[in-house]
């Protein structure tokens, strides 16, 4: 049976349309998952970007490293999908592909930075280095050059240990300060040298070339400030001295040309000299300065006592000490300080008087004890005036059992002005090194015997 056509194509078309309808849905419906498939990819590249950036931030990367990348991903977020769903697809890969490649970017420009941070605090650790060693060959107090030296150590051990860009910039941002640093005490030791060096000429015209003259001036410079710098010494064995720092850089600096002092070369025994006489008066002015508001202090090879209040000498005079070295009479050393006060005061003696030492009862009349043994600062009526000073401690019939005689109207003047507490500083005064002077301390700062 033959159909007629126009029965068939009543039947057809709404079969084919249908066909086309279906069709045309299930390519949209594939463009639609394409495009969240595509859309679902870029995002996770996008926050894997994000990520990356998070990280190198963690490190030290700063924002002005990282413009580079994060510059270009603001048109990113700004675009715009397609309305037409099909075209969708490919405009998501195309982020993706962007996204991906800002990744890569951001790696590479890491690795750059972290290269180049590395490279500059090795730079400059190299000039930190040289540096130092400059201020050495300058003959810098080796207090400042140690204190350098320690935190161009510290430095490398930081720069071995580091990881990441933030490690190595804080390991170049300390080398350059040690560069600062380190030139800022080069200019200084070399004007310091400069001004020696010009003394030294000085010197050498005031004394016509006299190598011995030069010498004994020297010598005598060296001998004071060593003596400046113990008193310095003992005081801050007690407590904390203040300008502890600068007298140990004028004492360094005083032995460095004290050693040049004993040269047969006029010129090099001269800038010993000049360089003894600098610190000498470098350590004076510190310590003078480092003083409490009252102190006293005796020296005995000098015999001689100094009592200052707030920076100005108010008394000094000539005294007579006990003998080192001997049993019973020696004068203890260190930083002590008056710790009560009698007036008057009967001593008794110690020894009974089958012994050689006995003595019968003796009335003082103004004492200052700055030990717990009975070691006092007073007067003594039985030895002349005259006969006070240098080896005036050697001598049998004036030397005390410890004490410090002082004339009479001196003792009344130190019992009436030195209130309980005030430091008492007796030392060597022997013009040695201040680590010969100190090991020679035999009391703590409250007068007990340390053995």
């Amino acid at each position: 049976m033959t159909i007629p056509e126009a029965t068939l194509v009543k039947v057809v078309a709404p079969i084919v349309g249908a066909i086309v309808v279906i069709g045309a849905f299930g390519a949209f419906a594939y463009a639609s998952s394409s495009a969240t498939q595509a859309a679902t990819a870029y995002h996770q590249q996008r926050q894997a970007l994000d990520a990356s950036l998070r990280t190198a931030t963690q490190q030290g990367y700063t924002s002005q490293d990282l413009a580079p990348v994060t510059s270009q991903i603001g048109p990113l977020d700004r675009g715009q999908a397609p309305w037409w769903v099909p075209g969708r697809p490919s405009y998501y890969q195309d982020l993706t592909a962007r996204a991906s490649d800002l990744r890569g970017q951001l790696a590479a420009l890491e690795r750059r930075l972290l290269q180049q941070a590395q490279a500059a605090a090795g730079r400059d650790i190299t000039r930190a280095r040289t540096t130092v060693d400059q201020d050495k060959q300058a003959n810098a107090a080796d207090s400042d050059v140690q204190a350098l030296q320690q935190r161009l150590d510290a430095v490398a051990r930081s720069q071995g240990a580091a990881q990441t860009i933030k490690d190595y910039r804080v390991v170049d941002q300390q080398a350059m300060a040690i560069v600062t640093d380190a030139k800022t005490l080069l200019d200084q030791t070399q004007l310091e040298n400069g001004a020696v060096q010009h003394a030294a000429q000085q010197l050498i015209a005031q004394t016509g070339g006299n190598l011995g003259a030069i010498q004994q001036a020297g010598n005598q410079a060296l001998a004071d400030g060593r003596n400046n710098a113990s008193v310095a010494a003992y005081l801050n064995k007690s407590g904390p001295f203040k300008g502890w720092a600068l007298v140990q850089r004028a004492y360094n600096r005083l032995e460095k040309y004290g050693a040049q002092i004993g040269a047969g070369d006029v010129a090099t025994a001269a800038l010993g000299a000049a360089g003894a006489q600098r610190y000498d008066g470098q350590l004076h002015d510190a310590l003078i300065n480092g003083l409490p508001p009252q102190a006293i202090m005796v020296s005995f090879t000098a015999q001689h006592l100094w009592a200052f209040q707030n920076g100005q000498m108010v008394l000094e005079n000539a005294v007579t000490t006990g003998i080192r070295g001997v049993t019973d009479f020696g004068t203890d050393f260190g930083p002590m300080k008056v710790l009560r006060k009698s007036h008057p005061w009967t001593m008794h003696s110690p020894w009974p008087k089958d012994s050689p030492y006995y003595y019968p009862d003796t009335v003082v009349q103004w004492t200052l004890f700055f030990t717990g043994t009975g070691e006092a600062i007073h007067d003594a009526y039985w030895e002349p005036d005259s006969e006070l000073g240098p080896g005036s401690q050697y001598n049998a019939s004036t030397r005390s059992h410890g004490c410090i005689h002082l004339p009479l109207a001196k003792s009344e003047w130190m019992y009436n002005w030195a209130p309980v507490g005030t430091p008492v500083i007796v030392y060597p005064g022997d013009g040695s090194p201040v680590a010969n002077q100190l090991a020679q301390i035999t009391t703590d700062d409250q007068g007990r015997p340390l053995a």
